[in-house]
């Protein structure tokens, strides 16, 4: 429960997460890896896992080793599959909190592979994103052979074989998506013909993929953004189908009548033009209010009206003009989410994504889960 003197917190909607999940399968019926790295963007990676789990998924992805034993300690049964690197030397612990672990060139592999414990892998594969991965951008031969020797090491058990569009979710990139997308199926084609296992899990489709390229799906794909109620493409829609999880709430510590041409925290950017009442609330750029928003037209909603954020943010605190609101000290102010701006349009005017803002949620930030 959350204490009814909080100063910040988070609210975290399951029941919108689990909405979004379903949205997914209507745009698919392939398996559902959920991609709760990052403390699942800021909204709980343990929470929101044990609510995925229930709702149905069958797997998840982490960036790294340490959030996979988080998971397991949680109490997450399903696979899991780390994303990025993980040293070798720590193979043991990939193998004792049963990881997968992505595998992205032979030399990689064969470091695994000689910590000499069984360890579940999949093998990425960069077709065209110029990240990690055994490069296959129209060079299907030479990355099916580098498969195929990985898939002869005895300590490594290959489940599945990935890729990563990297424009999904640009409409006027489609033609490099296709790229991408045969350059994947060119790779598959050769391994099918020497015999590689049906079994394994072909998969490279992210939200994008998933909402807009169904030619993509393969096997499995991967829900990131969309789970958490962002359009992949940054465009909020007002009546569209993804509703938002998190919603970022204080207090209002102070409500003061300032003058005419009275200056507004540091720097002195913003002057009142006329008698002017002001809150100022218990937030600010620790607690991923983000200071780029400063006198760029952002608003706070307080007693269901929208107050205009003034002056320049502070790390602990920012101000918003309430004039003609009846706000008082410890009301409620809802920063963003549900009821308030949406991420995307934090996004448009911080320059930035959506995901972005929580992500860098801090501690200090108590997270409530609904």
């Amino acid at each position: 429960m959350l204490n009814p003197t909080a100063r910040t917190w988070a609210e975290i909607d399951t029941a919108a997460l689990v909405h979004n999940l379903h949205v997914a399968r209507q745009h698919t019926d392939k398996k559902l890896m959920c991609v709760i790295k990052g403390d699942a963007h800021g909204h709980g990676a343990v929470e929101c896992g044990r609510a995925l789990e229930k709702a149905g998924v069958d797997a998840f992805a982490v960036a790294c080793l340490e959030e996979g034993i988080a998971l397991r300690q949680g109490g997450i049964t399903l696979p899991i599959l780390v994303l990025g690197w993980t040293d070798p030397a720590q193979a043991p612990m990939l193998a004792e909190y049963a990881l997968a672990q992505s595998v992205f060139e032979e030399a990689y592999a064969a470091d695994l592979n000689a910590a000499g414990v069984p360890l579940d892998i999949h093998v990425k594969l960069d077709t065209g994103m110029s990240r990690t991965g055994i490069f296959a951008q129209e060079q299907p031969q030479a990355a099916a052979e580098a498969v195929l020797r990985i898939c002869a090491l005895p300590n490594l058990r290959v489940k599945g074989i990935f890729s990563h569009c990297a424009v999904a979710d640009v409409p006027e990139e489609d033609a490099f998506t296709a790229f991408q997308v045969a350059n994947f199926q060119n790779v598959l084609d050769i391994l099918s013909s020497r015999g590689f296992p049906r079994d394994v899990i072909r998969h490279m489709g992210n939200s994008a993929v998933t909402l807009y390229h169904p030619e993509a799906h393969f096997d499995m794909v991967r829900l990131g953004v969309m789970l958490y109620g962002f359009y992949p493409d940054g465009i909020h829609r007002d009546n569209g189908p993804l509703r938002p999880v998190l919603t970022l709430k204080t207090r209002i510590a102070q409500i003061k009548q300032l003058p005419a041409g009275a200056a507004v925290s540091y720097g002195c950017t913003y002057h009142t033009d006329k008698p002017t009442k002001i809150a100022v609330v218990a937030a600010g750029y620790a607690d991923s209010y983000p200071r780029s928003l400063s006198n760029k037209g952002a608003y706070a909603v307080i007693r269901g009206q929208k107050c205009p954020q003034i002056g320049r943010i502070c790390m602990d605190m920012c101000m918003f003009d309430v004039t003609g609101v009846d706000a008082e000290a410890g009301d409620e102010v809802i920063l963003y989410g549900a009821g308030g701006m949406t991420l995307d349009e934090i996004a448009a005017l911080t320059g930035s994504i959506n995901c972005e803002v929580t992500c860098l949620l801090p501690k200090r930030v108590k997270k409530v889960y609904l």
